[in-house]
């Protein structure tokens, strides 16, 4: 016996002696060399070849032990755009981990879908000489908003955090900065503290620069794309005691280093200041109940009788009570959903990204039928007379029979997907895509009408995420060209535009048909009146949100008008008097278009998950 307790204690001596050297080796640190590549922007001219000499150059160097993509592979993501750039990096000859950017993922075809197919996921984990390296995504997804890492991924870095041993030294990388360019910043922030994080990397700047992450060392990397004539990637060398970023200019001379520090380290550079969200002289509005999904939600929600319906981007579709947002029933779509639902009798139509419109069962969601397209169904519908109007990524346009799915009519001549609602008025449905067209189709047959094609700007301006708004037979719509345009519906011919306001993505209508509400990129509303033959410009307020680049479009009851900002406030005004009601900081993230349910209040999400039901008054 004494023998065995002899051998027990030697057991439990050796595997300390053991666990002490491996932290110790843990501890201890090897040179570890890799490249960054950011910003490449497939699809723009010569960025491929670009790419290509960047690919060839770090091939050459057997020093390198990896390659991190961080972001904006493609410059408007669409599926060849982002296989063009996976060929090009399936060249290179030593392992890549490719991150997916905002150019990726917030003007997606195919909701980001893509790029997961092609290059696998939109994060990785990987241990490289005992260095764990972690990337995620930080979106945003479908719409312009600030950048965000999504609620699964957030959970999946919990999980790592808790895998990962505490002496394993870390490094991370995504597209956007963690500073106010991120709506969740202080979430990842608080995270990567929870490692033992050496440095973090992103792109997104287009230049070379450090951070100071409170507390937390970072880098940002210049763009691969030809800047005074050349091309550039960076080198970055981590050991022990130092990280040292050299950026490489294929074809010139080797520059030095132009940054070094100390890993874990806080920097000597001032911290990046915290995002202070817009402060508000107004009423604060009431809230009567706010419900936290666990995934991302980036549409409208509706309601059926006593029922909030809406999907998120985890795929789910979910049913809560609108008294007090309990659960009554989930149906699953196999991709994300970012269509906001439109109801009619007992039926709920909507899109999802698995390339299917679907109509549920209001009440118990079930089945009623489905209906496949050739791509992604972004896009919301409108139901009008038993008729589901909706366009799909696969750029098509379809009008389905609302008792059975059957497609009545399809237009299949898109120039660029659609990711929003139509509307309809005197025959005529009007929708817009992201192909810098609007388009007017007949109703009944799905002939065309008319179209405008803006030829004087880049697809990145295109009036696609604006519902049109339809008064006295012309049809105004606001894009990221900054102006109010106006066509006659009945022929196309543009009758207005107003550059003046520098309106984006969000307009309305009041219910009397007469009143156009926009809002401006900065702090303010607009307002004309369209019972002219031109808009008249009525009134302009001044209201405090701040800088404002997210479509969340102006809602009306008979006197009030609601919107959200991109930094997570929603305002009620109250028109007549032409002042501000109430404004409710749902949080820092931007709110979707808002809907108001009569009598009972007013019903607002963010992508981050908040569902809430405000009071209307």
């Amino acid at each position: 016996m004494k023998h065995f307790r002899f051998f027990l204690r030697l057991l439990a001596a050796s595997l300390f002696l053991n666990l002490g050297r491996y932290h110790a080796q843990a501890a201890q640190l090897d040179t570890l060399r890799f490249a960054l590549i950011t910003d490449t922007h497939i699809g723009k001219p010569g960025n491929d070849t670009g790419l290509a000499t960047i690919v060839a150059n770090i091939n050459r160097n057997p020093q390198l032990a990896f390659v991190v993509i961080t972001g904006d592979v493609s410059d408007f993501g669409t599926t060849p755009q982002l296989r063009q750039a996976k060929e090009l990096l399936d060249r290179l000859n030593k392992p890549y981990y490719c991150l997916p950017g905002n150019h990726d993922t917030g003007w997606s075809e195919s909701g980001g879908l893509a790029f997961t197919q092609l290059f696998r996921d939109q994060k990785f984990v990987a241990d490289v000489q005992g260095v764990r390296c972690i990337g995620f995504s930080t979106g945003p997804y479908g719409r312009m908003s600030r950048g965000y890492v999504p609620q699964d991924q957030l959970r999946w870095l919990d999980s790592l955090a808790s895998a990962t041993p505490p002496t394993q030294p870390v490094l991370f990388f995504a597209h956007y900065p963690l500073n106010d360019q991120m709506s969740n910043a202080p979430e990842v922030i608080e995270r990567l503290h929870r490692f033992r994080t050496q440095a973090f990397f992103c792109g997104h700047g287009h230049v070379n620069k450090l951070f100071n992450f409170d507390g937390l060392p970072g880098a940002m990397t210049r763009t691969a794309q030809l800047r005074d004539n050349t091309l550039a990637y960076n080198v970055v060398t981590l050991t022990a005691d130092s990280v040292q970023l050299r950026m490489v200019c294929p074809g010139k001379l080797t520059s030095a280093s132009w940054a070094q520090f100390a890993p874990a380290q806080k920097p000597a550079i001032a911290p990046e200041p915290p995002s202070v969200l817009p402060s508000s002289v107004y009423p604060t509005g009431r809230i009567l109940w706010q419900y936290q999904d666990h995934g991302n939600i980036v549409a409208t929600p509706a309601v059926w009788k006593n029922e909030v319906l809406v999907g998120n981007l985890l795929g789910e579709f979910k049913s809560l009570s609108l008294q007090n947002a309990r659960l009554n029933w989930t149906f699953k779509s196999r991709q994300p959903i970012y269509s906001s639902p439109a109801v009619a009798g007992n039926k709920v139509v909507f899109g999802s990204a698995d390339s299917t419109i679907y109509c549920l069962h209001a009440g118990t969601g079930r089945v009623l039928w489905r209906v496949k397209t050739g791509g992604a169904v972004l896009a919301s519908p409108l139901i009008h007379d038993n008729v589901v109007y909706i366009g799909s990524s696969d750029l098509a346009f379809r009008a389905l029979d609302l008792a059975t799915g059957k497609v009545r009519w399809t237009y299949a001549d898109l120039a660029g997907f659609p990711p929003s609602a139509p509307s309809l008025a005197d025959g005529k449905v009007v929708f817009g895509t992201w192909n810098k067209t609007l388009y007017a189709l007949n109703a009944a047959d799905g002939t065309l009408a008319w179209q405008w094609h803006n030829d004087q700007r880049s697809h990145y301006y295109s009036p696609a995420m604006c519902t049109p708004v339809i008064q006295h037979g012309v049809v105004y719509t606001v894009a990221p060209d900054e102006k109010l345009h106006g066509f006659l519906l009945s022929t196309g011919q543009r009758v207005a535009e107003d550059s003046r306001w520098r309106v984006r993505e969000s307009l309305g209508g009041n219910l009397g048909g007469n009143v156009l509400l926009a809002k401006t990129m900065r702090d303010s509303v607009v307002a004309w009146q369209t019972t002219t033959s031109k808009p008249e410009l009525i009134w302009r307020l001044h209201v405090g949100f701040g800088e404002d680049f997210s479509a969340s479009l102006p809602v009306f009851t008979h006197q009030t008008a609601f919107f959200g900002t991109t930094y997570g406030q929603v305002y009620a005004l109250d028109i007549a008097a032409r002042q501000v009601r109430w404004v409710y900081t749902l949080g820092a993230d931007m709110v979707n278009t808002v809907r108001v349910v009569k009598r009972r209040g007013v019903l607002v999400s963010s992508p981050d998950g908040k569902l809430a039901l405000l009071a209307e008054e």
